[in-house]
């Protein structure tokens, strides 16, 4: 049977079917992102971990802003 008897049969729309969701893409707060920075522009060698340490922040927090910026 073809999608579009099958979505004629249950009365729905052939777009239904068909629909892929896409995710937003992530956004980093100024907030976190820019005592980070300071910091690495300070000191370029500092990793995740310093920078979390040295920040009081969490490390996992610190690696995805990292990450998403491209640092």
């Amino acid at each position: 049977m073809s999608v579009s008897q099958l979505c004629r049969w249950f009365e729905l729309p052939r777009r239904t079917v068909y629909y892929k969701p896409t995710k937003a893409a992530p956004k980093v707060k100024s907030e976190l992102a820019e005592p980070i920075k300071a910091l690495i522009e300070e000191e370029p060698s500092f990793g995740y971990r310093t920078v979390a340490g040295l920040l009081d922040m969490n490390k996992n927090t610190v690696q995805r802003v990292f990450q998403l910026m491209g640092w």
